[in-house]
Order: C-alpha cells, then sequence, then structure tokens
C-alpha cells in the first residue's frame, strides 16, 4: 500500500517537474490540436517568441542607425543672447582717454550646418559591418528561439498527455479498489472472510481516491501549462489528436562523428556565437580607432543679428556669413581611458573564444546524451508494454484465485499494485520516447522536430 502511494505521487511530482511557463492570449473558446497545429499556433501567439521576432527587426534598423554615421549630417541652430552689461576697454586718441563699449545687448545667430565625417580610425564603417553580423546574429537566434519553442510546445503536449493516463491509471486503481471491496463484501456475506479484510478493502479504497484527485488536478495543470505556452487563454478548451504508435518516433542509428560534425553546421547556436565572436573582434578594431585622429569636413552658412533696442530683430539686422572647412581632431591623452576599454574588448573576444569552443562541446556531448535517452526510452516502452500484458493476466489470475478461496487478498493487492506500476511506467516511457526524439532531433540540428 505504502509503495503504491509513493508510486503514485513520484509520478506526479515528475509531471509537475516538466511544465514550464509560457504566455497567453486570446479569449475563451474550444480548440482540438494535432501537435503539429499547437507548434503553428505557438509560433504565432507565444510572445516571447513574438519578442525575439521583434528583437530581428531592431537588430536590422542598427544597420541603419549606423550606417548614417558615415553620411553628411544636416544640423540647424538657433541662438539667442540678452547681455545685460557689456564690456568695456580704454583707448587713447589724441591723448584724451576713450571708453569703448564691445558688442551689442542682444545678439541672434542661426546657422545651417553640414559634417561630413571624412576619416575616423575605420570606426564607422567597422560598426557597420558590426551590424550587418549582428543583424544575422538575431536572425540565427530567432531560428534557435523556434526550435527550443517547438520542443518545449511538444513537451507541453504530451505532458498533457501523460497527465491524462496517469489520471487514468488513478482511475483505474480505484475501480479496482471498488470492485474487490465488492467481492469482499460478498464473500463476507458467505461467511467466507473475516471483518479484517473487509476493513482492509475499505482502507485500500480510500488511500486511493486522493491519488486520483492528484492525478486530476496535475492534467489540469498541464493543460494550464500547455495553453500559457500556446499563447491562449488558461480557460480555454483543448482537446488533442494524437496516436500513441511508437513507429512514429523511429530514428536510425547514427554514426557519432558524423552526427557531431553535421550537428555543428546546422545548429543555430554555433553560428550565433561564431557571429558573437566577430562582433567582438570588431569590437576590439572600434576600440583601437580611438587612437587614431579624426577629420571631418564642416559647412555652414550664417545669419546674425547685433542691436541695442529692446525689440525683435529685423530684416536688415541680419548680416550673412558662410564657411566651409576640415578639422582634424587628433587624441593625444585621454587619461588611459582608451586602453582600458581595447583591453576589456580583448578579453571579451578572448572569452567568446572560450565560450564558442565549449558550446561546441556541449553539442557534441547533448547529442551523444539524446541519442541514449532516446535509446532508453524505446527499449523501455518496449518493456513496458509486455510487463502490462503480464500484470493484467497476473491480476485476472489472482482474482479468480481469491473468489475462489485459494489466493490470498495480499496477493490480490499486491497484483493489482503490479498493474498499476506497469501502466504508470509505460506512459512514462511513451512520453520520454515522444520527447527524447524531438530532443535528439533538436541536438542534431534538425528544424522540424517531430513527424
Amino acid at each position: 500500500m505504502v509503495e503504491k502511494r509513493i508510486f503514485v505521487k513520484a509520478n506526479i511530482i515528475f509531471l509537475a517537474a516538466i511544465l514550464t511557463i509560457g504566455s497567453h492570449s486570446r479569449a475563451a473558446g474550444e480548440l482540438n490540436l494535432t501537435v503539429h497545429e499547437a507548434i503553428d499556433l505557438a509560433l504565432s501567439n507565444n510572445e516571447s517568441y513574438l519578442k525575439a521576432r521583434q528583437e530581428l527587426e531592431k537588430a536590422k534598423n542598427k544597420i541603419y542607425e549606423v550606417r548614417a554615421s558615415a553620411f553628411p549630417q544636416l544640423s540647424a541652430d538657433l541662438r539667442a543672447i540678452r547681455n545685460w552689461e557689456l564690456p568695456s576697454f580704454v583707448i587713447t586718441m589724441d591723448g584724451e582717454p576713450t571708453t569703448l563699449r564691445a558688442g551689442s545687448y542682444y545678439d541672434w545667430t542661426t546657422s545651417l550646418t553640414i559634417t561630413q565625417p571624412i576619416y575616423n580610425g575605420g570606426a564607422v564603417f567597422t560598426a557597420w559591418s558590426a551590424a550587418k553580423m549582428y543583424s544575422k546574429f538575431a536572425t540565427a537566434q530567432l531560428e534557435a528561439n523556434k526550435r527550443q519553442l517547438k520542443l518545449e510546445v511538444i513537451r507541453a503536449f504530451y505532458g498533457v498527455v501523460m497527465a491524462d493516463e496517469l489520471a487514468r491509471v488513478a482511475s483505474q486503481s480505484v475501480d479496482l479498489a471498488q470492485a474487490g471491496l465488492d467481492v469482499v463484501n460478498k464473500m463476507q456475506a458467505q461467511g467466507t472472510v473475516s471483518d479484517y479484510e473487509v476493513l482492509t478493502a475499505e482502507v485500500r479504497l480510500a488511500n486511493y481516491k486522493p491519488q486520483l484527485i492528484e492525478a486530476r488536478a496535475a492534467g489540469r495543470l498541464a493543460r494550464e501549462n500547455l495553453n500559457n505556452i500556446l499563447g491562449i487563454n488558461l480557460n480555454d478548451s483543448v482537446q488533442l489528436s494524437f496516436s500513441m504508435d511508437s513507429s512514429l518516433f523511429i530514428m536510425p542509428d547514427l554514426n557519432f562523428d558524423s552526427a557531431r560534425t553535421a550537428s555543428l553546421d546546422t545548429r543555430p547556436e554555433v553560428e550565433m556565437m561564431r557571429l558573437q565572436t566577430a562582433i567582438l573582434g570588431k569590437a576590439v578594431s572600434i576600440a583601437r580607432a580611438a587612437y587614431l585622429p579624426s577629420v571631418n569636413f564642416i559647412t555652414s552658412l550664417q545669419f546674425q543679428a547685433q542691436y541695442d533696442n529692446d525689440r525683435w530683430p529685423a530684416r536688415p539686422d541680419w548680416l550673412r556669413s558662410y564657411y566651409s572647412g576640415v578639422m582634424i581632431s587628433v587624441p593625444i591623452f585621454d587619461s588611459w581611458r582608451t586602453p582600458a576599454r581595447v583591453k576589456q574588448a580583448k578579453l571579451e573576444l578572448s572569452q567568446s573564444k572560450l565560450s564558442e569552443a565549449e558550446l561546441e562541446d556541449n553539442i557534441k556531448l547533448e547529442v551523444e546524451q539524446s541519442w541514449w535517452n532516446y535509446q532508453r526510452a524505446r527499449e523501455s516502452l518496449t518493456t513496458q508494454g509486455q510487463a502490462v500484458e503480464m500484470a493484467r493476466r497476473g491480476l485476472a489470475i489472482a482474482r479468480v484465485r481469491y473468489e475462489n478461496g485459494v489466493g490470498t487478498q495480499l496477493e490480490l493487492f499486491e497484483s493489482e499494485v503490479a498493474l498499476a506500476m506497469a501502466e504508470t511506467n509505460r506512459v512514462r516511457a511513451f512520453y520520454d520516447l515522444a520527447t527524447g526524439y524531438a530532443a535528439l532531433r533538436k541536438a542534431l540540428g534538425e528544424e522540424d522536430l517531430i513527424r
């Protein structure tokens, strides 16, 4: 009895462990979904994925932002100054000192200026190249998020399937306990069993009912989790169309060396990391550009009005000027700011190279682990299918023996526990097979994770 309770609770904990958090939207309704339709719905509604798509749009606009730094910049300025006290100076004319005032009480200046960068150590064009790389990085990131979302949908989808099956097993245990209690009551009426056996059967039934309640609650949680990931309302009624045919999840044998190499060429995570390393290499060049001079061409058209009366400037007050020039700025000393930035950029580049190598090693390991997890699930499903059939035959034999007074009540109870355990293990094995198949295909860099 204790073993049965612990076993069922362990499976409920296992079910809760596979649930992940998603997003929700839309009004309550009813849907009938296959796993492929669930994936398509999540790609349309899941908020995390939609944010990743917006990140790609941001990356594309970053290219335009950086490119703009290489083209002319046009600015218009207006400056209005009211001088409350004007500076004065003394000069001597014909031996007599004369005080002269400099400037006017009102000074208006407006200008239209064009600035064209000519050279800035290559920083702008290097940043432009880096922005293009970042756009590719965001594209690879979106694809990685897409595949991860597909895997989450598959896990949640078959999590609901497993939850429903575990609830069915729990309901079956209650029905078997009730049927056993009915048999014991009949046998007691015939005087062939004691009150103790009736009490034991009643306790067994009472212990199974909370497990059924827990299993049904876990099923509701699994459905809400699926709705979250699909991006629909938690209260939407979703009916799942699926097949528990294990032949749908067959993978050919792998050559690990070729599979690992192929996965490094097809996994978007690897492309992301390689692009990140390249971008950080550009960042080193941008940081070094601060050592070099910058050259800008400037041309400006200005109008200036100076007068003393308290009024708005009139048209005759405005005087026009126009100039063009080249401005060269040479960095000499910036309190070691540039060397520090260069060193930081080099360290980030070095860290990225280490992370790239680490990722490649992890992917190679992931391919092998996913393969053996998949193989274990296939073998376990085959074994548990046979175990269920044997457990059912064993229960039928134990029931006949008990009703005929040959077997014991303990023998009957143990056969019922064995059937529940075998069916639960088969449900878990099917879940492991379906999700392990998808995880293996993701590890291999496949875009479609399930048939």
